[in-house]
Order: structure tokens, then sequence, then C-alpha cells
């Protein structure tokens, strides 16, 4: 079955990320919950459970246990949230910020999306002679006392989850403006649907980000491969560079196929 089920006698379409919001819903009321009551639900095959259980997991929304799942403790501030998704693939986080900052010559303006990937790569660069365009204030914040760092910040709605500002104000800003590269954090790659993020609004900020960069480079954690999110950021051809951990097979020969230049962290 694939990732979408029907949704009871109404035949409407439940997509992926609302059925896994109902599973936190459900969790936040109860605190645990077997698989047959995700099952009655999300109105979804064990199977499609199955699976929602395990992503929501990796994400730290959960913590499966024999017969269902339990919620994890909720963190009330930013900062906290922030430290936790930081401490997921950290090492390999880190090694990807380094090499990142290896494509980096002096005198480069880039932009560069909020989330932990993309903060790596700016504690990579705190010594460096560069202009960071970036919508994440708390990069705006790492970056600001570098001498060798002119930082502009993307201005518009600061996003209740993150550290990163949205919606049109943001985009209309990053239009009339001008980068080299553009270092856009992925939620998701697949060979299919390109880069992928969870927030529409996310989406067409890093859309925009690449619409106005002469290179487009995606970081990406090795838990983010194969992980279709809901929103479609920009396809392959969009795409000049990827830096990640090594990658399956298929999926290296399917970039190469596609034309993008594939950059290993080991």
């Amino acid at each position: 079955m694939d990732d979408t089920d029907l949704s009871g006698s109404s035949g409407q379409r439940l997509v992926a990320d609302e059925r896994r919001q109902q599973i936190r819903d459900l969790l936040r009321r109860q605190s645990i919950a077997s698989l047959s009551e995700v099952m009655q639900v999300t109105r979804a095959s064990e199977a499609t459970v199955r699976r929602d259980l395990s992503l929501l997991e990796r994400g730290g929304f959960l913590a499966r246990t024999r017969g269902g799942a339990r919620a994890v403790r909720q963190h009330t501030t930013l900062e906290e949230e922030f430290e936790i998704r930081q401490g997921r693939d950290r090492r390999e986080k880190r090694l990807i910020g380094q090499l990142a900052a290896e494509l980096l010559t002096d005198g480069t303006t880039l932009f560069l999306t909020d989330g932990t990937t993309a903060y790596a790569l700016a504690q990579c660069i705190v010594h460096r002679h560069l202009t960071v365009i970036t919508s994440a204030l708390n990069i705006a914040q790492l970056l600001a006392g570098c001498a060798g760092i002119e930082v502009i910040v993307i201005g518009g709605r600061l996003r209740a989850t993150s550290f990163g500002t949205t919606g049109p104000l943001s985009v209309d800003a990053i239009s009339v403006l001008r980068a080299d590269m553009a270092f856009i954090a992925a939620d998701g790659i697949t060979l299919a649907g390109g880069v992928r993020a969870h927030s529409i609004d996310d989406a067409a900020v890093a859309r925009a980000m690449s619409d106005s960069a002469r290179q487009t480079v995606v970081l990406a954690s090795p838990a983010k491969i194969g992980l279709d999110a809901r929103m479609r950021v920009v396809d392959w051809q969009q795409v000049d560079m990827l830096v990640t951990t090594p990658p399956p097979g298929e999926f290296a020969d399917g970039l190469k196929e596609r034309g993008v230049r594939l950059v290993v962290a080991t």
C-alpha cells in the first residue's frame, strides 16, 4: 500500500502529514496508544501505521513500544527543541558543514536557510570573509560578531516552531537580492520528488533563494535521504550539488544521471 489511505466511508484521501499529525494529537491526549488505537484513529492499515510510527520516532515525536507508541516529553522553548534536533546525526551534520564550507571562497555571497544542518555550516565559517544572507535568526546571531562576515537577515513572519522567517515578506526580500550560492537544508530528498520540505512557507523561502543564486547546493543528513516530505522545493535540474554522507549506490547513480554533483562527507 502507498503512503496514502482512504479515510473512512467518505472516501477522502488522508495525506501522510495529516495522518501523522493525528497520531501526535492522540498521544498528546492519552500519552500512550496501542497499534489498534492508532489504526482506528487514522483509518490506515497496520503496515502504514507502523511506517508512520517509525518516521515519527526518528523525528523525536514519540517512542515506539512493543504494542504501539508513547509520547515523549514535550519541550517548551525553541532552544530546547533545536538542541534535540541538532543532536540527531550530529557527527554527520558536522562533516557536511565542514565539507560545504570548503566549497566557499572568501568574498562569496551566499543564501543560507534555517535548520540544524545549515547551522552546522554556519559554525564552520565563523572565521571566513563572506556575505551571508539568511532567514535563520540563530544563524544571524552566531555570525553577527564575526569580523569577516557581513550578515543580512531576511525579514518576515517568525515560525513558531523554528528560528526561521517565512511568508511573502521573506520571499519578496529574497527576490531583490542576488547571491553566488544558495545552501538549502532539506527536510527530505528523493530521486523522483527532488528536494522536499515539511512546511509550505519554508519551501517557498528556499525556492526563492535558489532562484536568486547562481548555484544551488543542497545539504542533507543521512536521515533525509529517501524521505518524501510534503512540499517540493526544487527539482534536481535546479540543483548543482548535494552535500551528504555516503548515499545508497542507486541514489548516487540517479543523481549522476540528473547532472547533480555529489559531494560526500566521510
